[in-house]
């Protein structure tokens, strides 16, 4: 918003995010394409260069400037500055305790053939690209920051692995921010293999679940398997919190808010071939459904002792999946598997411009905040099932379970 309180047109976002504050100069012609598609796709709320080049209502002919937008669209130099200043605006709301959460996904479009560098088979239904997103988001507000997307495909030359595609783009974001926050990857679209290759990374301050990971780590000394040494660990810190779990989710017939115990406790350890001292965080859960579970976590972070530090970080990871879900769903308002450019560099632009939009949406209109939470304190309002009694003065008139 600007600084009156009213809400920032898209025309004056795009040429804010074009002025010299935040870059080298981009151009008459970078800007006017910059702002027209900013505003295009904010408007049409699609990808579709048709559907943006018709929101413009140019007085030329419909053809000439959907030509002009796929033709600016193939300029890898100005996708780059744009992503830049949109990482260099992010970056200013980054501080040292913000989680920058790493969310990894697939960008599919259905019976795509001709699309360069077309990730999938011959006969694959679904053919697409990954994309890699650093969203910020600090625990005591609702609202996130979308720093930086980046997309690629196994069938470019030179691709390695993701893993490698990841770790640069989160170079990219540490030397933005100064080497403020902490990364947070999401469990739901992180391979374990990946996961292993991140906890070596010297240069990364990270917060990582490690669920399913096989991972030998040094314990006073000694090598021991991180699944056996998470079932010792002493968990000093615990208290009880209700989680949503929706409907089809987990085989429940209908919404169900379960009462679940955590407790966490942690140690200090190293792994093979590293000086680097992490912590390895035993959270475990205790319900009625599934019983007792032991989940191991490792952390950059040491200052663990106090139970503000130990489960103020647990809880942080909790809510993790509350912003990739506002995210997304404001992502898929756009339906981003809409584009029809069959170019490589082309689409790497296209979902930067998406991006801005989605910036501007969140930090300057106001909109897609996190409006949902699925782990808290109290238990969840609603016409829900209830694995516990809800005091007499809270108590709903249905939906409860003994």
């Amino acid at each position: 918003m600007s600084n009156d309180g009213q809400i920032m047109a898209p025309d004056d976002f795009a040429q804010f995010l074009c002025s010299d504050e935040l870059g080298a100069d981009l151009g008459r012609v970078g800007y006017k394409f910059v702002r027209d598609m900013l505003v295009g796709i904010q408007r049409t709320r699609s990808v579709n260069l048709t559907d943006i080049a018709k929101s413009l209502n140019e007085n030329i002919r419909l053809h000439a400037t959907h030509k002009r937008l796929s033709r600016n669209l193939d300029n890898p130099a100005l996708a780059t500055a744009l992503s830049d200043r949109l990482l260099r605006l992010g970056a200013t709301r980054v501080s040292s305790k913000t989680r920058l959460i790493v969310h990894l996904h697939e960008l599919n479009k259905k019976y795509a053939r001709k699309v360069e560098y077309l990730s999938g088979s011959e006969n694959c239904v679904d053919s697409g690209f990954k994309v890699c997103e650093v969203i910020a988001s600090d625990v005591d507000s609702e609202i996130f920051t979308p720093l930086v997307a980046a997309v690629w495909s196994d069938q470019v030359p030179g691709f390695v692995n993701d893993a490698q595609q990841v770790t640069k783009l989160l170079r990219r974001v540490l030397q933005a921010t100064n080497n403020r926050g902490l990364f947070y990857f999401d469990d739901h679209s992180f391979s374990g293999e990946f996961l292993k290759s991140i906890v070596v990374e010297p240069s990364l301050n990270f917060l990582a679940m490690m669920n399913g990971v096989e991972l030998d780590v040094l314990y006073r000394n000694e090598s021991v398997s991180m699944n056996e040494l998470v079932k010792d660990v002493q968990t000093t810190y615990g208290r009880t919190m209700f989680k949503l779990i929706p409907e089809g989710v987990s085989g429940m017939l209908k919404s169900t808010d379960l009462d679940v115990f955590l407790h966490a406790g942690a140690l200090a350890i190293k792994l093979p071939n590293s000086n680097r001292t992490l912590r390895l965080i035993a959270l475990k859960s205790k319900n009625r459904f599934a019983g007792e579970i032991a989940a191991p976590m490792i952390t950059t972070e040491t200052n663990l002792r106090s139970r503000k530090g130990l489960m103020g970080l647990v809880e942080s990871f909790l809510s993790l999946q509350d912003v990739v879900s506002a995210h997304q769903a404001l992502r898929d308002s756009f339906d981003p598997s809409s584009f029809r450019v069959l170019t490589y560099h082309r689409l790497q632009f296209l979902m930067t411009l998406l991006q801005g939009v989605i910036h501007y949406e969140v930090t300057f209109a106001g909109s897609g905040s996190v409006n949902d939470h699925q782990f808290s304190h109290t238990p969840h309002d609603g016409e829900v099932n209830r694995t516990y009694f809800l005091p007499e003065k809270h108590q709903a008139p249905r939906g409860q379970l003994g």
